[in-house]
Order: structure tokens, then C-alpha cells, then sequence
């Protein structure tokens, strides 16, 4: 009895673990759904990597489900030889224990046309942005040359806004490989959060390979955002250490609406910060997720994106001389307390 005992022992242990998190939602194109697509789950943005997970195809509703570990994970849908690209606006997608609904939508796949550029040693990039097929006018691209930071942010370059037919182009260009993305916000930022109705396009080609002499024309296709990510923006993994506390105006009242933001480095600038909140709620109150221990340097403001505006809420956190608090331990830091008033210039 003893050998089939020990064999049973070690077949248990080797056995593949129990995945614990489930992500489900719709592949719709042009509001119907998209039957027979397969859903990609990987590890970054970067969708020329191999999957950690892909989903069945999708039903005659365009529902799919994937079950996988828990973490953060970025969702495309494609097939060969079918001339459709779907994402999904929230990328990269945080699931725990809990299930999680992540809609994604598609667009249609046209293939950049190159042609010579008239510069030895570099390259261009140009082309078209649209909404639903016709000129998206007053959007911004970007090119990133990695997906360290999720495809946010400024980027390596940022184009001026397309004109009314949705125009953009990148001159004297290092021939490199270039995450390229489309966004329009309805408040007109260069930078921050995609909310709810605003435009993305993330490109069906990236990374674009740019080649010395070479001018690549494309046509970026987006869409409009369907709902607001509610979980913090933020890099960590869920078993990050989390920061809880209060935003308050000088009187002490409660402020709604704040994002907390938190920078590894004293000289807050432009990078993004290593972790951002969702606003605070009705009674200021804020969760923080860190990336891991270590020092920290707190912050609140209104609006997420370009640099504070005359007006705008802002404080920072005022407990240390530096604004900084260590994290080390603890895996929850409590009461930690904000107070914001306007910007003035003088």
C-alpha cells in the first residue's frame, strides 16, 4: 500500500495550482457582439508577448470567461485572418477572488502603407485618427518605447491635437520600435486618467517596427470609453501594502472628489506617480494600494494629469518635513490625514 500512497503524495504535489480569479465580459464591435473571437489575457500591455491565458471562443452574445490567477492583467481579442482588433479601455484589469466583468471593443484592422522618407538616419510616423470611420479631430498620440509604465503618461513623443481630418504626425524619428496610442479626453487634457466617454485607440500593430528612411501611414481606429475603472491606478499587486486616510479643506471639512497620489522621489515632476487613488468619497475618505514598502511621498489633488492649475485643490501630506512617510511592516497604515486649498499664484 505504500507505493500507490507515495505516488498519489507526489502527484498532488506537483499538481498545477487552483486559479483564482475569473474575468468574464463581452467582445462587441459597433455595439453587436463579436461571435468566435478568443480573448488574450497578458502579463503587460504588450500584446507581441506570449498570453498567460485565452478564453474559449466567444458565444452568440460575444461573452467569454477566463480563469487564471489573481493580478493584473491586459485583455486583447483577436483571430488570424480576421480584420478585427478589440481591447478593453481598462488595461490593465486587477481581479481578486472576486469575478470580474471587463468589456472589450473592436475595431477594424488596416495595415499601415510605407513609403520612402527623405531623412538618412530616421523616420517618420503619421496617419489618420477616427471615430467610428469618420476624422476624430482634437486628439493626441503618443509613441512609448516600453510598457513599463502601461502605455500612460506622455510617452516619448506626444503630437500636436489632429486637425478636423484627424491628422498627426511624428518627424526625424530614431528607427526604433513604438507603442503607439490614441486618446481624446472631453475635458481637452494632454494627460491623466480615460474616463467614461472619452476616445482611446491603442494600435493593432504595436509595437510598429520604424525603420532609417522609412515613413509609416496609419489609421488608428478608437473608441468610446463605456465605464470609469473604479479600483486605484496603481502598479502593485493586490498584496501591496494599502494607505487609508482623509482629505480635509483648512476648516476641516471633508473633501470629495481628491486623488492621493504617492512619488518615490522627493522632487515631484511630470513622471506618474508609483500609485494613484480613485477620488476620495463624500466624506473624503481615500485607499491608497503601494507597489511594495519603502518611502513615499503624499500628495492630494483634484484633477489628475497635467501640472496643477491656478484654482485647482491641491495639498500635500504634512506630517513629515519632507511630505514622506515610510512604509515598512505594516501592511495597512491608518488615519493619515490631507488638508487641500486652491492653487494661488500670488
Amino acid at each position: 500500500m505504500i507505493r500507490p500512497l507515495l505516488i498519489l503524495a507526489l502527484t498532488l504535489l506537483i499538481a498545477p495550482p487552483v486559479l483564482g480569479a475569473v474575468i468574464e465580459g463581452r467582445v462587441v464591435y459597433e455595439e453587436e457582439p463579436v461571435v468566435g473571437i478568443r480573448v488574450h489575457a497578458y502579463q503587460t500591455l504588450d500584446f507581441s508577448a506570449e498570453p498567460v491565458a485565452v478564453s474559449p471562443p466567444t458565444d452568440a452574445d460575444g461573452a467569454y470567461r477566463i480563469e487564471l490567477p489573481e493580478g493584473r492583467y491586459a485583455l486583447y481579442a483577436f483571430d488570424s485572418g480576421r480584420p478585427l482588433f478589440a481591447f478593453c479601455g481598462r488595461n490593465p484589469v486587477t481581479v481578486d477572488k472576486m469575478a470580474v466583468w471587463a468589456g472589450l471593443q473592436g475595431v477594424k484592422v488596416v495595415e499601415p502603407v510605407v513609403t520612402e522618407y527623405d531623412e538618412p538616419h530616421s523616420g517618420a510616423i503619421e496617419g489618420r485618427v477616427l471615430s467610428a470611420g469618420k476624422p476624430l479631430a482634437g486628439a493626441y498620440v503618443y509613441l512609448y518605447q516600453s510598457v513599463t509604465e502601461d502605455l500612460k503618461g506622455q510617452g516619448y513623443r506626444m503630437s500636436m491635437p489632429t486637425d478636423s481630418d484627424g491628422f498627426f504626425a511624428f518627424d526625424n524619428l530614431t528607427a526604433s520600435t513604438y507603442f503607439v496610442v490614441a486618446r481624446k479626453r472631453h475635458e481637452g487634457g494632454r494627460v491623466g486618467p480615460v474616463l467614461a466617454d472619452d476616445y482611446l485607440g491603442i494600435y493593432h500593430g504595436n509595437p510598429l517596427l520604424l525603420r532609417s528612411k522609412e515613413s509609416l501611414r496609419l489609421q488608428i481606429e478608437t473608441v468610446r470609453k463605456l465605464k470609469t475603472e473604479h479600483k486605484s491606478e496603481t502598479f502593485s499587486a493586490l498584496t501591496g501594502p494599502r494607505l487609508h486616510g482623509l482629505i480635509v479643506d483648512p476648516s476641516g471639512k471633508p473633501v470629495a472628489g481628491m486623488h492621493v497620489f504617492a512619488y518615490t522621489e522627493k522632487v515631484i515632476g511630470h513622471k506618474r506617480p508609483a500609485a494613484l487613488s480613485t477620488p476620495t468619497t463624500a466624506d473624503g475618505r481615500f485607499e491608497l494600494n503601494l507597489p511594495e514598502n519603502g518611502e513615499y511621498y503624499l500628495g492630494a489633488r483634484q484633477f489628475y494629469g497635467d501640472s496643477p492649475a491656478p484654482d485647482e485643490l491641491f495639498g500635500m501630506y504634512d506630517e513629515s518635513a519632507d511630505h514622506g512617510i515610510l512604509v515598512e511592516d505594516q501592511r495597512e497604515v491608518e488615519a493619515l490625514r490631507i488638508v487641500v486649498e486652491p492653487i494661488r499664484l500670488n
